[in-house]
């Protein structure tokens, strides 16, 4: 699947995910990840079987899999997020 880049200026962080930290969700409900360049990409939500979810590094997660993952994003988290 190809990578669909976004403009880091538009997107607000709002929820982190514990154990992967260059993923999270923006306020638009999106999930982004961060890659080794520091480039944003979307991760687009996913079928597997029947099971809405998403794929973080490999690794398939259903939606109420990743809600216990869910951390409300703070800037004191991430002291280069302003």
């Amino acid at each position: 699947m190809k990578a669909i880049p976004v403009n880091p200026a538009q997107i607000i962080r709002k929820w982190d995910i514990d154990g992967y930290p260059t993923y999270f969700f923006g306020a638009d409900k999106q999930l982004y990840r961060i890659d080794s360049r520091g480039r944003y990409t979307i991760n687009r939500r996913q079928i597997k079987q029947y099971t809405l979810g998403y794929y973080l590094k490999s690794r398939f997660y259903s939606l109420s899999q990743l809600r216990s993952l869910l951390r409300q994003h703070s800037p004191t988290d991430h002291p280069a997020d302003f």
